[in-house]
């Protein structure tokens, strides 16, 4: 089936698994980026790195089975959500504030991929479609 013959219902249901699969693309990006920051702002020793390496992992992770299956893994977006919470407020929580980079850095990637997150999983929503009726 060519896309000019799908019904408007079965196109417009493609159209937001496409937006979910590029959404949920930028935040498994996100993911490696945050699980690579420690090397890149010279802080892999601390212990607060093994916050970035797992978080970032999770997110890479979840990501890639959003890519793959976006219509049948929408918990993991809202899972990813609670990540970018997450990645947020931990430079609060493991006291790097005053690690200028690190702290913005953080600060972006938790808002990228909690909003990225939220849009991944209200565009893939599964929805009931009531049957035809015939007449």
């Amino acid at each position: 089936m060519t896309p000019n013959n799908m019904t408007p219902g079965l196109q417009e249901n493609g159209n937001k698994l496409a937006g979910a699969r590029a959404a949920s693309t930028i935040c498994l990006l996100a993911g490696i980026w945050f699980f690579v920051s420690p090397w890149v702002y010279g802080a892999p020793l601390t212990g607060n790195a093994w916050n970035s390496w797992i978080v970032g992992a999770l997110m890479f992770i979840f990501g890639c089975a959003r890519v793959a299956r976006p219509a049948y893994s929408t918990g993991l977006s809202w899972a990813n959500m609670v990540l970018g919470i997450w990645a947020f407020f931990s430079p609060w929580i493991y006291g790097y504030v005053f690690n200028s980079g690190r702290f913005i850095n953080s600060l972006c990637v938790g808002v990228i991929v909690f909003v990225l997150s939220i849009a991944a999983a209200t565009m893939s929503r599964r929805t009931l479609v009531p049957p035809a009726r015939h007449a």
